[in-house]
């Protein structure tokens, strides 16, 4: 049988993700804030562990690993850096899948801009890309990352964070 359109399986697509916020602090603060202090805005509930969290680490390089410590000493991944380029741009894997457990066959991206708008005002941008990986459940992890108590109340609690110490 030769192939045409009509028997070839077009690759799946998802849309990412995409949310931004502004943050009334300096590029370098803003970066400095989401990528070293993620324990102070990090929703405690979101976690894959079996203990609270103690601490949140982002490696400050690539190849870092970014991952949970939890307060029994436990650790769980949550993925690894690709790109750490302090203070404009941060990219990481995340690797836990739909049913909240670290996969590290699976791969999706995040990728977090940090645009200077002033001396005092930054903007954030986040794109959650390569949802395709979830395979079946791709649809439904975009649903749950799309919700407004998802990326978008995590970027709300990142900002009071980033402003609240400045």
């Amino acid at each position: 049988m030769t192939e045409n359109a009509s028997t070839r399986t077009a690759p799946q697509t998802v849309e990412p993700i995409r949310r931004g916020i502004t943050v009334d602090v300096a590029q370098e603060r803003a970066f400095d804030v989401f990528t070293g202090d993620m324990t102070s805005w990090w929703p405690a509930t979101h976690h894959i562990g079996s203990a609270p969290i103690a601490e949140i680490i982002i490696e400050p390089k690539s190849g870092g690993r970014w991952y949970t410590r939890h307060e029994d000493g436990s650790e769980t991944s949550t993925g690894y850096v690709v790109a750490y380029d302090r203070p404009h741009r941060l990219v990481v894997t995340w690797q836990i899948g739909h049913d909240w457990t670290y996969r590290p066959d699976l791969i999706t991206t995040i990728e977090i801009r940090f645009e200077a708008e002033g001396p005092d005002r930054t903007r954030v941008e986040l794109e959650h890309r390569d949802l395709a990986s979830f395979g079946e459940h791709a649809e439904e992890m975009r649903a749950i990352f799309g919700a407004d108590d998802a990326w978008n109340q995590i970027l709300a609690d990142f900002a009071a964070a980033a402003e609240g110490g400045a």
